[in-house]
């Protein structure tokens, strides 16, 4: 029976059941042709006959096929006696992949945590089974014209156009001392749980060379919640020569930078950690490392029995820099040493600055 205007839709139904209803990685996720009769009734208030179910999974097959779609030159929808199952496609995302999303997307401050319930609709199957996430959602509700802000950024990357912004300082919920600036954006960078806009500051490039020069001079780093307009600008968008000298000017330049603060400057760090354990200094040692950008050397792991472990990186001479090695000497039972003069002066700089604050007669 295949007369009704919904009949002709049958083979996309089928086409959305397998997709949406079947995981392709659970080897317990299968249907019968019952199944699919049943739910094939359900939408289209028809009784289907079973020849032209299995003419419609070969149908679905071919196309499959023909998109290119298939891993490894399986059928899509395979069977087993009286078990029809699907197969993984080409770069399908993985169940794995999915929740993971879902929990970035609940634990990043940026995105309204109603997108979790869109990426759930549309992949059922890997949420099934009473899956809860154990992640604590932060429930904050982001602006739309905020995430407005943020493509019109991509917008200004993708087609070279400089974009006028109006820049400020939050104080509550209001933005000030603003000034208006245009700017040619290069790239997005995420830090701090936000979105940072990588940009050249045209009034900053005029006479500059374009290759370091520009990074010297020009490039800057803009926190989009301290963003209270964007609007197109008719002056010239302001970029490198080449791709090649941006992308080789951007990876100094995110390497130089300390927890999203930027430095034209980079020195070696040399650190001695002591700790009274093994996991002590291992413990330290990580803190340090989430914070640093570039590789760190282990010079000499000799002595990590002991507790101590001697690092070398080079690295942004950022403020944030002598954060990283301050939350150091908060961790419980260790003790550092700084080889670097230039790093341990401005250290100390900052160290009596903050027993200032705290109205220490010395330290």
């Amino acid at each position: 029976m295949a007369n009704s205007e919904l009949s002709k839709l049958k083979i996309l139904f089928m086409y959305d059941y397998f997709m949406k209803h079947l995981n392709a990685f659970d080897e317990n996720s299968f249907v019968t042709v019952n199944d699919i009769i049943s739910y094939l009734e359900d939408k289209t208030g028809t009784t289907f006959e079973r020849k032209s179910i299995y003419a419609d999974i070969s149908r679905i097959n071919e196309f499959v096929n023909k998109i290119g779609k298939v891993k490894h030159g399986d059928a899509w929808i395979s069977t087993e006696g009286k078990k029809y199952r699907r197969n993984e496609l080409e770069e399908e995302i993985t169940v794995d992949e999915v929740r993971l999303i879902v929990d970035a997307i609940s634990t990043t401050a940026f995105v309204d945590t109603a997108v979790c319930d869109k990426v759930i609709d549309l992949f059922p199957t890997c949420f099934g089974n009473g899956y809860q996430t154990t992640l604590y959602p932060h429930d904050e509700k982001i602006k739309s014209k905020m995430i407005s802000y943020l493509n019109q950024m991509r917008e200004g990357i993708e087609r070279k156009e400089a974009k006028k912004i109006t820049y400020g300082y939050r104080l509550g919920n209001s933005l000030t001392e603003t000034s208006e600036k245009i700017i040619s954006p290069i790239e997005l960078d995420w830090e701090n749980n936000c979105y940072y806009v990588i940009a050249i500051d045209n009034a900053a490039a005029k006479n500059v060379e374009r290759d370091h020069e520009l990074t010297v001079n020009a490039l800057r780093r803009y926190r989009l919640d301290r963003i209270g307009s964007v609007n197109f600008s008719n002056e010239p968008y302001i970029t490198y020569k080449s791709e090649k000298i941006k992308k080789q000017e951007l990876s100094e330049y995110f390497s130089n930078s300390v927890s999203a603060f930027a430095s034209e400057k980079h020195v070696p760090v040399e650190l001695t950690i002591k700790g009274k354990t093994r996991k002590d200094a291992l413990i330290a040692y990580s803190a340090f490392a989430s914070k640093i950008n570039r590789d760190i050397m282990i010079k000499n792991d000799t002595k990590l029995e002991k507790g101590i472990l001697e690092i070398y990186v080079v690295t942004g001479l950022a403020p944030t820099l002598y954060t990283a090695i301050f939350e150091l000497t908060t961790i419980k039972d260790v003790e550092i040493e700084i080889t670097n003069e230039q790093v341990r002066t401005e250290y100390a700089g900052y160290i009596k600055k903050a027993a200032k604050a705290a109205k220490l007669d010395r330290l």
